[in-house]
C-alpha cells in the first residue's frame, strides 16, 4: 500500500513533459494521538502516509480530469484506502459554450458553511475523520448542464451508490460496536432490499447569481448516505434497542429519499450571510417478520424531517500589522421530529458554532483557526477545535492542532459517541 501511494504522485510528476496537462498533488505524514482509553483493543495513536494527486487535460472544449487520494496507516490497516474524487470527461458545445455534458466520477461541494452542511448530500463520506468536514468519495455521474442567466441548470443521473467508509472496531473515531460492519444494504421502496450498489438515482439543481446574491435550488431522488442506520438484516432492531446476537450480520442500511433543498450566500457590506437547508421525504417504513424468536422486529426508515443551517461571517483587517481576522457564527437545527429522533438523525441536531480564522498575511502563510461548537439541547456536549498552519517553504507546510470532545457520558448519539476521544495531531505536507 505505501509503495502504491508513493508511486502514484511520481507518475503524475512524469506528466510534466506533456504540455497539455496540468497537475498538482501532495504527500502528507499524518499523526494523531488520542487520550488513553485504557483499552488494548483500540489504537490510541495513528501514523499514516496520505497522498492526493490531481491531473487535468484541457484541449478546446474537451476536459479530462483525474483526482484522488490514498492513505496507509502503520497501525490500523482498516484505514488503508485509495479513493477516487474526480475521474471524468466533459465537453462544452453550443453557441458561446452554453451546453456541457459530463460522464465519470465527480466530487460535489454544495455548501459554503464551516461545519453544518444540510444541502451537501450527494457524495459518500469517510466517517473516520473530522465530523464537521469529512472526506468524500466521488460518485459515478452523468451530467447535463445548460447556462441559464448568470448561472446554470444541471441534470444528474447517478447509476451507482458508493459505499461510505466506516471506522474499524479498533478505531477511536466512532461507536465501538465490538465487530466490523458487513456489506451495505440498500433499501429501495417498501419491499426491496439488496446488496447491489447499482441503484438508479437522479437530481436537478438550479444555481444563479444576482448582484451580491448567490443561491441554488435542488431536488434529488437518491439513496441517503448521510443518515445510515446500523443494524441486523436478520433482526433489524438497531442501536439503542435489544437485537439478535448474530453480530456477523451487523450492516449499515441506506434508504431512498426525495430531497428538496437549496443554498444562499449574500454579501452585504462587510458581512457575508449564508443559509442552506433540506427537507427529506423517506420511503415508507420497511417491515419484516423475523423467525428468530416469537418477536416481530421492525426495520424503520429515518423519519421525514427538515434541516436548516444559517451563518454569518465578518472579516476585519488590522492595517497596523496587515493581519486579517474572520469571525464566524453558524447554527444548525433539525425540524419535524421529536427531540430523541433529532438526536438519532444528526450529531449536529441543534448546535451553534463560534469561530475565528486569523490570517497573519506573512510570507509563510501563517493561519490560526479556532472553533467552538455547542449543543443547544444537550448543553453538556461540545467540540473545541484549534489549529495552526504555516508553510516551511514553497513546497512544505505543517498543521498542528487539537480537538476536544466533551460529553457527560458515553453513548450512541451526538458527542456521546466521541467522549474520551480528544486528540492532538500534526500533519507535515509536501506539495508538488
Amino acid at each position: 500500500m505505501i509503495k502504491k501511494l508513493i508511486l502514484l504522485p511520481l507518475l503524475i510528476l512524469s506528466s510534466h513533459t506533456l504540455a497539455e496537462f496540468s497537475d498538482q498533488g501532495e504527500i502528507t505524514f499524518e499523526s494523531r494521538n488520542f487520550e488513553s482509553d485504557n483499552s488494548r483493543l483500540t489504537y490510541d495513536e495513528n501514523y499514516a502516509l496520505f497522498t492526493r494527486t490531481q491531473l487535468k487535460y484541457i484541449k478546446g472544449n474537451f476536459t479530462a480530469a483525474l483526482r484522488g487520494y490514498g492513505r496507509a496507516d502503520s497501525e490500523d490497516k482498516d484505514r488503508n484506502l485509495i479513493a477516487v474524487e474526480d475521474a471524468y470527461i466533459s465537453y462544452i458545445f453550443g453557441e458561446e459554450g452554453r451546453f456541457k455534458l459530463l460522464a465519470g466520477w465527480k466530487l460535489f461541494n454544495w455548501s459554503a458553511m464551516e461545519a453544518f452542511h444540510p444541502a451537501d448530500v450527494v457524495n459518500s463520506r469517510n466517517f473516520d475523520g473530522e465530523i464537521e468536514n469529512l472526506e468524500k468519495k466521488g460518485e459515478l455521474t452523468l451530467e447535463a448542464e445548460v447556462v441559464a442567466g448568470e448561472g446554470t441548470l444541471n441534470f444528474y443521473f447517478w447509476p451507482k451508490a458508493e459505499d461510505p467508509i466506516f471506522p474499524s472496531s479498533r478505531s477511536r473515531t466512532g461507536v465501538n460496536l465490538g465487530t466490523e460492519l458487513q456489506d451495505s444494504v440498500w433499501i429501495d421502496g417498501t419491499d426491496a432490499t439488496t446488496n447491489s450498489k447499482w441503484q438508479s438515482q437522479w437530481g436537478v439543481r438550479f444555481n444563479q447569481t444576482v448582484g451580491d446574491l448567490d443561491f441554488s435550488i435542488q431536488y434529488l431522488d437518491h439513496l441517503d448516505r448521510v443518515h445510515p442506520i446500523i443494524g441486523y438484516t436478520s433482526g433489524s432492531v438497531f442501536a439503542g434497542a435489544e437485537y439478535p446476537t448474530n453480530q456477523a450480520e451487523l450492516k449499515p442500511h441506506f434508504y431512498r429519499v426525495k430531497e428538496y433543498g437549496g443554498t444562499l450566500s449574500y454579501a452585504y457590506e462587510e458581512y457575508l450571510v449564508k443559509a442552506e437547508g433540506s427537507y427529506r421525504d423517506f420511503e415508507d417504513d420497511f417491515k419484516t417478520l423475523v423467525p428468530i424468536t416469537t418477536t416481530s422486529f421492525i426495520r424503520s426508515a429515518p423519519k421525514d424531517h427538515g434541516e436548516v443551517a444559517i451563518g454569518l461571517e465578518r472579516t476585519i483587517s488590522f492595517d497596523s500589522v496587515e493581519h486579517e481576522a474572520t469571525f464566524i457564527f453558524e447554527a444548525s437545527s433539525v425540524h419535524g421530529v421529536s427531540k430523541l429522533e433529532r438526536r438519532k438523525l444528526s450529531t449536529f441536531q441543534r448546535d451553534a458554532l463560534l469561530g475565528i480564522r486569523y490570517n497573519f498575511n506573512d510570507f509563510m502563510g501563517s493561519e490560526l483557526f479556532f472553533s467552538y461548537i455547542q449543543d443547544i439541547e444537550y448543553t453538556d456536549e461540545r467540540l473545541l477545535n484549534l489549529s495552526f498552519t504555516r508553510r516551511l517553504s514553497d513546497q512544505w507546510k505543517y498543521k498542528l492542532g487539537a480537538r476536544l470532545y466533551q460529553a457527560a457520558e458515553s453513548g450512541l448519539y451526538g458527542m456521546q459517541v466521541y467522549k474520551g476521544d480528544s486528540q492532538g495531531y500534526l500533519n507535515i505536507s509536501r506539495f508538488f
